[in-house]
């Protein structure tokens, strides 16, 4: 994706970064049944393949998701406010999966009700809100964003019917910076880009000096290294990146590890 010089630096072996590994299938599938029924199986989303409330289709059969054909509660709601509270304590009876160890912290970014029918047939037919969807902004840690961290809440007149995405309660951040933002900037000058994978044209762009510019944000990413199969944690620049070609593509954000100095990842904006 990206041609680069890495960064790199001589450190004593530690902590960092926290990761969590796959769990073996017998052991999650265990742990799948204990969730739901500490729910009392009202809830028909699933644990990942790390053990948390995040998306994942390992437990889907044929490809199909365990919530395709699970009963709907067809009651109308109207009561926004305690569904909004059921969902908090959900995420908070489960934290051992959601992560969710303080419900002060979740802040709302869309309330969105899902209509379906409580009178299916007959001359009585209606459409009416018969669920919430409760969407909680991203995990933020001394003020900085944990990256995609944010939990998709399903609720509807018997309780949660579904949780997607979870925080992360513990984990290990550098004491100390290796590597300031100005110096990794500095150093992404001359970088080259494959950009089949951005916009599919077949090219390669050279970062130049004046498509990087401002103070970037410190943040914490959680990625998948496949070939370790564990999630890491890695505290991160998150530096914005233009481009100045001929189509009409907004740039990147790279995320450079501040310890290790290296190139995690690199996203569209």
């Amino acid at each position: 994706m990206v041609s680069c010089n890495l960064l790199t630096v001589d450190e004593e072996a530690s902590d960092y970064p926290t990761t969590f590994p796959a769990i073996e299938f017998s052991e999650l599938d265990k742990m799948n049944q204990e969730y739901q029924a500490a729910n009392d199986g009202h809830i028909c989303s699933t644990l990942n393949k790390y053990g948390f409330t995040g998306y994942s289709e390992i437990f889907f059969e044929n490809g199909e998701s365990p919530c395709a054909n699970r009963d709907v509660v067809r009651v109308e709601i109207n009561q926004t406010d305690s569904l909004i509270a059921a969902a908090k304590a959900a995420l908070l009876k489960n934290s051992i999966y959601t992560g969710v160890n303080d419900t002060s912290k979740l802040m709302i970014t869309e309330l969105l009700p899902i209509s379906g029918c409580t009178i299916c047939e007959g001359p009585g037919l209606n459409n009416v809100p018969i669920e919430l969807k409760i969407t909680f902004a991203e995990q933020t840690i001394d003020s900085n964003k944990v990256i995609g961290t944010d939990i998709t809440v399903v609720t509807d007149a018997e309780g949660v019917s579904r949780i997607w995405g979870n925080w992360y309660s513990d984990f290990e951040s550098p004491d100390f910076v290796n590597f300031g933002y100005e110096e990794v900037q500095s150093g992404m000058v001359g970088w080259q880009i494959d950009m089949r994978r951005f916009t599919g044209e077949e090219a390669i762009y050279t970062v130049q000096e004046n498509d990087i510019s401002g103070k970037p944000e410190r943040v914490y990413l959680p990625i998948e290294n496949e070939s370790e199969q564990q999630l890491e944690i890695r505290t991160c620049w998150a530096i914005p990146v233009s481009y100045s070609g001929n189509s009409a593509f907004n740039g990147w954000i790279a995320y450079v590890d501040i310890e290790e100095g290296f190139l995690v990842d690199m996203r569209a904006r």
